[in-house]
């Protein structure tokens, strides 16, 4: 380094610290997006694309536009400073460009992605061609050429510059044990070669920015493949820079602008979970958002998302509720301490001179003409099914009243105001009264999923999807094993899921929570499933152990909070698995005793994990049942072997203050009908179930006696 430019940087430092030590007033303020609002990316005048109202859409402080009555379904991924959106719609990619779209496949992919484009109307993404198998692309003019990989079968494009130079990863060829979080690093192309930026010391490293100048955001593992660090990769000096975290274990950059101001996501040092808070990194190294920004209220930031080169920043905020915004973070334009301030402003503009001179570009200003007009597109929804013709179940003292769902509606699970997940030929929720779908947005979707706020999770054109109000959200474009489906979804909007390949082959559970994708892992098998999740990001499901086969099968339940694996167990046989999680960590499932039966199989009972033990909660008399669902009380519902006068049956069960009872013991039902099955209850001790007659089997809500529901 040259003597100048040490004491530029020294400078630098100075201006740019002295006013953070002095801050009478906050750096940035928060401008609200519209709560329906999904943000993906933000242009140099501050406009933001994203989803909403049932398709892609675009913010400005003057309104939104929504394109959902051009494009249902489609979702806004990435937007270049003339107004140009990109993202995806079914299984295409989009281009929507002055006032017109159009939509593309990259053959032989099955699912493309628009992810990036630039100024010129280059477009990046990617398309997955199969199993374990994606290829990033360049697309202009309507001709593609593919990426490549670094001898791997994946290759992804997340950001393009100016110059048509692309960002993102690609693989190396694998052991043949990776397969469900095969090895990667970061990657740029440009001059027809893909470039391999390496990584910090780990097997994973991935791109997900680059400025005009060629500097490259991401992130990347360390040495021990646990640990994860943002990273700025410097082209001047062809290395990896580790940009540190807030005091947790990983972090991971998003987005950087042309002065290199980097964005992204830290962990903060708490305890398990994913405790993140949005970043901003600049000469004075890495500084927590939320210390930045003022009037939060019961708000944190959690994820930075992007930033432009005006310095406005969009992140994530959530609150203690589980509510989650999408927010614009604006410089302060007037604060009470001018001459702290003024300082700060100097540092601010000798900062982007330094980095136009440092790294050769200029700032290319454009003012594209706003999109007039608002295009909305409101939830698609189909009309309720007739209910079945049965007899009316009177409420009767002291017992449950049964609430038949509509004829062809399948329901999965049930939140916290009754309100049924399912699908009837598509995702739909019952709210008591009607079934409203996405039959329009999502065909041939189904939903296993809902949270508190009425938003379900479950598979579209074989990905897991979030389906709400906004329209679609794509949480499996992460997950790098072909097809997946979403299992559970908290109030913060995260996801787990579950990814295979083929009937009867391996597959991997994951979560999505704030930004970050994540395998989960096995204990030494060669498959993972997720089950649910809870408002801290923790997964419950089950995992292969080593010397797992067919003829005889080794599997344990398990708990997953972001890269920590937990064994639960068994009842004292092989074999366990869990099936559902509360706030407190609690875990539902089915385990082995070890008991054999008729010399021919083992008992396998329901159980309860609380307080680091496994808890058998016995049977209704038979030697098998299943705990399929818990609400914050510890309530457990499921199915039990019963024994009845006509033999052995498959009844409901409720488990409460240590003992078991038969469903149909509690319930008013009609008659004729047996509820066979629990599924999930509520903290307001509401029950989805599934009750049959000798003709049909059909979901029913039961209401608790003291419930005015």
């Amino acid at each position: 380094m040259s003597v100048r430019k040490h004491f530029l940087n020294k400078l630098l430092l100075v201006i740019l610290l002295l006013p953070g030590l002095a801050m009478a007033a906050p750096l940035y303020r928060m401008t609200w997006l519209p709560q329906d609002f999904t943000a993906a990316g933000i242009d140099g005048a501050g406009r933001v694309v994203g989803t909403a109202q049932g398709g892609a859409a675009l913010w400005s402080t003057g309104g939104t536009t929504y394109l959902a009555s051009l494009l249902p379904g489609s979702e806004g991924l990435a937007i270049n400073n003339g107004g140009s959106i990109v993202g995806r719609i079914g299984s295409d990619a989009f281009v929507y460009a002055g006032g017109a779209f159009s939509v593309f496949n990259v053959p032989p992919a099955y699912g493309t992605w628009a992810t990036a484009i630039n100024d010129a109307g280059q477009v990046a993404g990617f398309g997955a061609a199969g199993f374990s198998e994606t290829y990033a692309f360049l697309y202009q003019s309507g001709v593609v050429t593919q990426l490549g990989s670094f001898g791997g079968t994946i290759s992804v494009a997340n950001a393009i510059n100016a110059s048509g130079h692309i960002a993102g990863f690609a693989s190396s060829a694998g052991d043949g044990d990776d397969w469900g979080d095969p090895r990667r690093t970061a990657s740029v192309y440009r001059d027809g070669v893909q470039h391999d930026l390496g990584s910090l010391g780990g097997w994973f490293s991935e791109a997900n920015d680059i400025n005009d100048a060629g500097f490259v955001a991401g992130w990347s593992g360390l040495e021990d493949n646990f640990s994860e660090r943002p990273f700025l990769f410097s082209p001047d000096e062809n290395r990896m820079i580790d940009l540190g975290t807030l005091g947790g274990a990983s972090g991971r950059a998003n987005a950087l602008n042309n002065a290199g101001v980097v964005v992204g996501l830290s962990g903060i040092g708490s305890v398990g979970g994913f405790d993140y808070h949005a970043f901003i990194y600049g000469p004075d190294g890495m500084l927590d958002l939320n210390a930045l920004v003022g009037e939060r209220g019961d708000w944190q930031l959690v994820n930075a998302l992007d930033v432009n080169d005006a310095g406005q920043i969009l992140a994530q905020a959530c609150n203690g509720l589980g509510d989650c915004r999408a927010v614009r973070l604006d410089l302060v334009a007037a604060v009470p301490e001018p001459g702290s301030w003024a300082m700060l402003g100097t540092g601010l503009a000798l900062l982007a001179w330094h980095a136009r001179r440092r790294l050769r570009t200029r700032l290319h200003w454009m003012a594209p003409a706003l999109l007039m007009g608002t295009l909305t597109a409101p939830l698609a929804s189909t009309p309720a099914a007739a209910a079945p013709a049965v007899e009316a179940a009177q409420g009767k003292p002291g017992l449950f009243r049964a609430t038949f769902l509509p004829a062809g509606f399948s329901g999965y699970a049930i939140n916290s105001r009754g309100h049924v997940a399912g699908a009837n030929g598509a995702a739909a929720v019952w709210d008591g009264a009607v079934v409203r779908d996405y039959g329009a947005l999502a065909p041939g979707s189904s939903a296993a999923a809902i949270n508190g706020h009425g938003h379900l999770a479950g598979v579209y054109v074989d990905a897991a999807h979030v389906f709400s109000p906004a329209g679609l959200r794509n949480a499996g474009r992460g997950v790098l094993v072909g097809f997946n489906s979403a299992s559970g979804l908290n109030d913060n909007g995260a996801v787990s899921g579950n990814a295979g390949y083929g009937v009867g082959e391996r597959g991997r559970g994951f979560v999505v929570a704030n930004g970050i994708t994540r395998i989960i892992p096995t204990f030494g098998g060669t498959w993972s499933g997720s089950a649910a999740i809870n408002r801290h990001g923790a997964v419950t499901g089950t995992a292969s152990v080593t010397g797992d086969a067919i003829p005889v099968p080794r599997y344990l339940a398990y708990v997953y909070r972001d890269q920590i694996m937990r064994s639960l167990g068994t009842l004292g046989g092989k074999n366990s698995s869990a099936f559902d999680i509360n706030d407190a960590g609690e875990v539902v499932g089915i385990a082995d005793t070890g008991i054999v039966v008729d010399g021919s199989y083992f008992m396998e009972l329901p159980f309860l994990y609380a307080g680091g033990v496994m808890t058998s909660l016995g049977s209704l008399g038979g030697n098998y049942g299943v705990a399929w669902g818990l609400n914050n009380a510890a309530s457990v519902v499921g199915s039990s072997t019963a024994i009845t006068p006509e033999g052995p049956a498959s009844h409901a069960f409720l488990y409460e203050k240590g003992a078991m009872r038969d469903l149909n013991e509690l319930a008013a039902l009609p008659a004729g009908w047996v509820l066979v099955s629990a599924t999930d209850i509520n903290d307001a001790r509401q029950i989805l179930a599934q009750a049959c007659n000798q003709e049909d089997c059909l979901y029913v809500r039961l209401d608790p006696p003291s419930c005015g529901c």
